[in-house]
């Protein structure tokens, strides 16, 4: 009887140690692409002492890196990373151009498959989006919903984005997302401001 206990005290200890936190990406209804080929993974999430982490050790240059993140975190959390990640993708002393992009990956919950939606920012700034002389065809925009996108693009302008930091990660996607849908993403400067 002892025995069986004890074994059974065992298994469940066994089995708690062993189950893995599984993470949540963001999610929409509509698939800007259903198949990417020739990718390197990076994961963005919180570890077990809730700190956010990232795992880019599987990356490899001329290959689209795919980020997954955890859609309970925000912008103001993933930034610096992925400052990071554009730097190093798009750096110009490398040995060879880098013709690929990055791409984050995301739940079609429709068609019930992973989606992915280009990055068309190839650099976040963290700090105060500086003041630049506007009009010529050039507009400063604040996003701060998907509603936003949908309501304000003249595609004949060119666009300076600024996000606000608290946006969710899930919010963020589907931000690119609608840019994609609405083809709006060559009228965008590629740097972006988070704050």
């Amino acid at each position: 009887m002892k025995i069986k206990i004890i074994l059974m005290i065992l298994g469940s200890i066994f089995l708690t140690s062993c189950q893995q936190k599984e993470m949540k990406i963001s999610r929409s209804n509509f698939s800007v692409e259903a198949q990417i080929t020739d990718f390197s993974p990076v994961y963005i999430s919180k570890n077990d002492k809730g700190k956010v982490t990232i795992n880019k050790n599987n990356v490899i240059g001329n290959t689209h890196w795919v980020v997954s993140v955890d859609r309970g975190l925000n912008l103001q959390e993933i930034a610096p990373f992925l400052q990071e990640i554009t730097v190093k993708k798009y750096q110009k002393e490398g040995m060879h151009k880098d013709t690929k992009t990055i791409y984050f990956v995301y739940s079609d919950t429709l068609h019930k498959q992973n989606a992915y939606v280009k990055m068309p920012f190839k650099n976040f700034a963290l700090e105060e989006q500086p003041v630049y002389e506007l009009g010529n065809g050039v507009q400063s925009l604040h996003l701060k919903s998907v509603a936003d996108v949908k309501n304000l693009f003249d595609k004949t302008q060119t666009y300076l984005i600024r996000i606000d930091k608290n946006v969710s990660v899930e919010t963020f996607v589907n931000i690119l997302i609608e840019l994609e849908k609405q083809k709006l993403s060559q009228s965008l400067n590629s740097e972006v401001y988070v704050n």
